[in-house]
């Protein structure tokens, strides 16, 4: 099939991209040319700002895809999804947009996003399905420039019969992973670990690979109607866990301290689990527990901010 990634030179989308190329898919990469990647340096280009790339008679539908893929660079928004279904319609192609799992109102819940809309008893039973609520008003401290929300009911809203994918938080190879706030503490020599409530924070986490595994088998997919589908390692764990495991992996013995659970930063501040099931994922999307297997991407990106961690800390030094 005829592909198009739209937004696909950062992170996402060059692992989407090899993944579509290895099954044999003709692809092109619509973006900005602002930035490039090498990892997609060998299919075609298509550069122009958004409106030039989906507008009517625009770049992309003069390149004739069978599937536009959306990673939305910048932020989701209601704009972006009325655009991405008005290009589909015109060109007859498929969809599959890149949404989160914080359209569900469970994160809300667990005090996502700034905190402000935490409850102390939760409500909804995990892991969340598809069909969990999701959330009616903006993310908490978040803005109009991005709103996975907003932008789904605008493909809805615009008879955009769109395979929605819902990852968790995405780790990889990739310098703003959330392991990295625990790598830093070992680049520093900080045996240290502050673990609020006892570290059981739980929010869900999926391989860049996963993602990209799914982007695949969303193309060959054909819907009516807008289907949704999270995108979520088959198994994890709670932040001491995770810790652990990292320590285990660069050969660091922590010295774990129990803390209030606002008295640290770290970066699952959520006061509830947050799990997605990844069932859907797999018995309808066909991606395996193994594709890959979550352990064995966890040591690629750590070996990733490992070899880098200089670079790293440097650059946070700078600013």
């Amino acid at each position: 099939m005829r592909v198009v990634v739209i937004g696909g030179t950062r992170f996402v989308g060059p692992a989407a991209v090899g993944r579509l190329v290895e099954a044999g898919h003709e692809v092109a990469v619509a973006h900005s040319g602002v930035h490039e990647h090498a990892a997609v340096a060998a299919v075609e280009h298509l550069h122009g700002d958004r409106g030039e790339l989906l507008g009517a008679d625009g770049v992309i539908q003069q390149w004739r895809p069978e599937v536009l893929v959306d990673t939305f660079p910048g932020g989701a928004t209601d704009g972006k999804g009325r655009d991405l279904a008005g290009c589909a319609a015109r060109t007859g192609a498929r969809v599959v947009a890149i949404s989160s799992m914080d359209v569900y109102q469970h994160g809300v819940d667990s005090g996502m996003g700034d905190g402000a809309g935490m409850v102390a008893m939760s409500v909804d039973s995990i892991p969340l399905g598809e069909d969990a609520r999701r959330r009616v008003g903006p993310y908490p401290g978040g803005s109009a420039a991005h709103d996975n929300v907003a932008m789904e009911d605008a493909l809805a809203g615009g008879g955009c019969a769109a395979v929605v994918l819902r990852p968790g938080a995405i780790y990889g190879p990739h310098r703003s992973t959330r392991e990295w706030t625990v790598v830093r503490r070992i680049a520093r020599g900080e045996r240290g670990l502050p673990l609020p409530d006892g570290g059981v924070q739980v929010f869900h986490r999926v391989a860049v690979d996963r993602v990209a595994r799914a982007i695949v088998a969303g193309c060959a997919q054909e819907v009516d109607e807008p289907w949704a589908c999270n995108v979520v390692d088959p198994t994890d764990y709670d932040y001491s866990g995770l810790a652990r495991r990292i320590g285990e992996f660069l050969d660091w013995e922590w010295d774990p301290q129990k803390v209030p659970f606002d008295a640290a930063d770290h970066p699952w501040q959520t006061g509830h689990p947050v799990l997605g099931s990844d069932r859907r994922l797999r018995e309808t999307l066909g991606v395996g527990a193994d594709e890959p297997v979550p352990d064995t991407a966890l040591r690629e990106t750590l070996e990733w901010l490992w070899e880098r961690r200089g670079e790293l800390l440097g650059d946070e030094e700078r600013g």
